[in-house]
């Protein structure tokens, strides 16, 4: 029996949804399954009540429901069980599942088989997958036809996939956890880009070498006609690209040309050196796919990017504030401090969150360069146990993200400062993911008013 049916072959049978979610993926999944004819029941940890906005996107769909746990008369039923990545391999449910010969398989699988013709730019990496996979698709936008982007940025790729044909295109974010699953048709994708690879997702696989393995695994479809794209100053890729069965090519900083696109440098979307081989990347996979070489310099200039990703949020003069609340990994919020710390005169970061167990590697010594240090949560305390005694004078421990953030804004001197929101660790000790939890950030700062909200007594001194 093979590991994947095509979609349509689920109608009529059972199908058990393994997870529903809360990014609106399951559901879109859920929607999907549906409307091909799927006899369906989802099942999730979580109760109903916490589970109200995917509920929310389901009504009208008719679905068996399980919810507050998982029971083996689920499988015993099911013919197909779809997996949600956020379940882990080693999960006893998957056990049951085969115990009751049920194929098991995911959304991102099932979405492949139905797109196995489209031209496809599929994206990893530990960091920048997400707004390399943007530019890829505003890219490529330009072109005839319907440029589709899912996969990790949210939402179903199943749904978003439909009546797709050989003449659109797919730009696909894949994780590490929907990777270790991967079973896709061969000789897809036709373009694989990877941007990085760092320790990341420990407390999930174990350690580096089975998270690459999972990433790479985004090569094994490939066949000599692929192309796989790397930077070129990323040694942890070196045994990807050797791997690799079809051309490769690798791009660094030295290869960024923005003069040949009839640009300045300061008009690309991103001006940092260490994101620079990632906007290059973006581009020769836009080339790949048909973008004319006198195309790309009107492309890259409107590129506006994503949220939660550096992102700088309206402010009163003379202040700057940065959400970067899409760092939940200690390297780009040191990375981001080592920025920002030459353009601004005072500046003040956000740190926190629950503990993936991830080596702070640069973070403590990028830290020492914050006038001020606001952390919260289990990550908060594990960056200040590693800072130096006089760094820690500059730090304050708060009891949850919203007392951190609200304290920093209202600490902020009354002189030009920049705050960054950069959160550095995970989102699931107080918030179901990372959108609510930057969310939380822009909220507050949408009532800050700067200067006018001080007196000119206020002490601007913060509480250390």
């Amino acid at each position: 029996m093979p590991l994947t049916p095509h979609p349509d072959e689920l109608a009529g049978r059972e199908v058990l949804l393994l997870g529903l979610g809360t990014f609106g993926g399951g559901a879109g999944c859920a929607r999907a399954l549906a409307a091909r004819g799927a006899r369906l029941t989802i099942t999730d940890l979580r109760k109903e009540d916490q589970l109200g906005e995917s509920l929310t996107m389901l009504k009208g769909v008719p679905f068996r429901a399980a919810f507050g746990g998982h029971h083996e008369e689920l499988f015993e039923r099911a013919d197909v069980v779809i997996v949600n990545p956020a379940v882990p391999g080693d999960a006893r449910w998957l056990d049951l599942a085969r115990k009751h010969s049920c194929q098991l398989t995911t959304q991102v699988n099932l979405a492949l088989r139905l797109v196995a013709e489209v031209p496809t730019v599929a994206i990893t990496g530990t960091h920048g997958k997400s707004s390399t996979a943007a530019l890829v698709h505003h890219l490529l936008r330009k072109l005839p036809g319907r440029t589709v982007l899912g996969g990790n940025l949210g939402g179903s790729l199943l749904e978003g996939v439909a009546n797709l044909t050989p003449q659109d295109r797919l730009v696909v974010e894949l994780s590490s956890f929907q990777l270790e699953r991967l079973d896709a048709p061969q000789a897809w994708p036709q373009i694989a880009l990877f941007t990085n690879l760092r320790p990341d997702h420990l407390d999930r696989h174990g350690d580096l070498a089975s998270y690459a393995k999972a990433k790479q695994r985004l090569l094994a479809f490939q066949d000599a006609c692929g192309l796989a794209l790397f930077p070129k100053d990323e040694p942890n890729l070196d045994d990807f690209a050797a791997a690799a069965h079809g051309r490769v090519e690798r791009f660094g900083i030295e290869d960024l040309r923005p003069e040949a696109w009839g640009l300045e440098p300061e008009q690309l979307p991103w001006t940092e050196n260490y994101r620079a081989p990632a906007l290059q990347l973006a581009v020769r996979a836009a080339i790949e796919l048909g973008l004319p070489q006198d195309k790309i310099g009107e492309s890259l200039c409107d590129f506006e990017g994503l949220p939660h990703r550096l992102q700088e949020l309206p402010a009163p003069a003379p202040y700057r504030l940065i959400d970067n609340g899409i760092a939940t990994h200690p390297e780009p919020t040191a990375v981001a401090i080592e920025n920002l710390r030459t353009e601004t005169p005072h500046l003040s970061v956000v740190i926190g969150g629950h503990d993936k167990a991830l080596p702070l590697g640069e973070l403590p010594n990028a830290a020492t360069q914050c006038d001020a240090l606001h952390l919260f949560g289990a990550g908060g305390q594990k960056l200040f146990n590693a800072l130096p005694s006089q760094a820690k004078k500059s730090a304050t421990i708060h009891k949850n993200c919203a007392d951190a953030v609200g304290c920093a804004l209202a600490e902020l001197p009354l002189s030009a400062a920049t705050l960054l929101f950069s959160p550095s660790f995970a989102s699931f000790d107080e918030f179901r993911n990372f959108r609510d939890r930057a969310l939380l950030f822009q909220n507050f700062c949408a009532g800050f008013e700067g200067l006018s909200q001080k007196s000119p007594g206020d002490s601007d001194a913060g509480a250390y």
